[in-house]
């Protein structure tokens, strides 16, 4: 039997893209292998040229417009439609359910206590509207920014950072801010320490993609909505498979839900309200690998060790010296699970004077040692997760 020729019209410059060519192979590699057309492209890179010409057997396109539409179904090639930016275009399609990705969003920081949310997002995009949607049902946003999602090409990006640097500074505070994708959610973290917004004690943001890189380059380290990206690449690719062998599909699309959400620390914390609390809890973070003390947090707050206390305790139910403790001991995860660095190295790099004083503090807050907490099954999940 002679294999499908198949064309794989899907970007490879983005994680979107990446897990979606994932499920198709996974599909493939269980099933009759296809013979495929592949190559490294960009979301909005037009399809070949050849494609409305060529004598193959089936498509599955990310970047269908309703011009490509209307020539796909006018040839009859079999195809699954994967596009986000124009809706239904009469063919089979698979989709994320991108309400369901907004709502997630907005209840993950809702959760945290964070009762006003904001949106941050692209004009004239129906993926980035249909997210919003999403966050409205469950809260309605203070505030929704938009410019256009192309126009970075045409003017500096430090005058889109001012621009969102003044919209974060009108808006009331504690508030978390959904991002409509991870690309928006760095804006939006960089916007907040030009103006020196503590993320996430003031700010708590959130992404969409769970873009490796976008996500660590954040300062701090973006939190994301995992869309269920590989699930739509099987399902595009079972549909796809079906339509070649005769049997009829609709058009209906398919609507596949996120993942999750990796928490990162962009939201790992609940609403603070007591601004010397959360700007002090913002000095521990940055510098609590230095070594410093609660007389440092002191000395830079501006306020007395027993003010100082009693806001903590009454904003986060700890001291001082616990939340420099706490943030260490997070800092220690990081390196645990994402490094093959010794203990004693860790602790160094993590601002503990001493490993045996990290084993101690380690086991209390986890009730396992450093070792057996990075041989979990789960700490190595999330790290293949991340």
């Amino acid at each position: 039997m002679s294999r499908k020729n198949v064309a794989l019209i899907v970007e490879t410059s983005g994680v979107y893209g990446r897990e979606i060519l994932k499920g198709i192979a996974r599909y493939r590699n269980t099933h009759e292998p296809w013979s495929v057309f592949l190559d490294e492209r960009e979301l909005n890179t037009p399809p070949p040229e050849w494609l409305l010409n060529w004598d193959g057997d089936g498509v599955i396109c990310r970047s269908t417009t309703p011009e490509l539409a209307v020539g796909l179904r006018t040839k009859g090639l079999a195809t699954v439609d994967l596009n986000d930016r124009h809706g239904d275009l009469g063919l089979p399609r698979v989709s994320s359910d991108m309400a369901a990705i907004g709502r997630i969003a907005a209840r993950h920081l809702f959760d945290r206590d964070f009762l006003r949310i904001a949106y941050c997002g692209f004009e004239g995009e129906p993926w980035c509207e249909a997210r919003l949607a999403g966050v409205s049902e469950v809260v309605t946003p203070v505030s929704v920014f938009r410019t256009p999602w192309r126009g970075l090409r045409e003017h500096a990006w430090e005058e889109e950072r001012n621009r969102i640097c003044e919209w974060l500074q009108e808006l009331p505070r504690p508030l978390g801010v959904v991002a409509c994708n991870d690309v928006r959610g760095h804006h939006v973290l960089d916007a907040c320490k030009t103006v020196g917004l503590s993320v996430p004690e003031e700010v708590a943001v959130i992404g969409v993609d769970n873009a490796s890189t976008f996500c660590a380059l954040c300062d701090p380290p973006l939190s994301s909505v995992v869309p269920d990206a590989e699930g739509i690449g099987y399902q595009a690719a079972a549909l796809l498979d079906r339509s070649m062998r005769g049997v009829a599909v609709d058009g209906r699309t398919i609507s596949v839900g996120p993942k999750g959400i990796v928490t990162r620390e962009s939201t790992d914390s609940v609403a603070i309200s007591d601004p010397v609390v959360a700007r002090a809890r913002r000095f521990i973070r940055e510098n609590s690998r230095s070594g410093i003390e609660v007389s440092d947090v002191l000395a830079w707050s501006g306020v007395s060790r027993s003010t100082l206390e009693r806001r903590f305790r009454a904003a986060l139910g700890c001291s001082p010296h616990d939340e420099i403790t706490r943030s260490r001991i997070a800092r220690v995860k990081v390196l645990l699970r994402d490094t093959t660095r010794s203990v004693r190295q860790i602790a160094e790099d993590a601002g503990f004077d001493h490993p045996e004083y990290l084993m101690v503090q380690f086991k209390r807050e986890t009730g396992q040692t450093p070792t057996e907490w990075r041989q979990l099954p789960e700490t190595a999940l999330r790290s293949r997760l991340e």
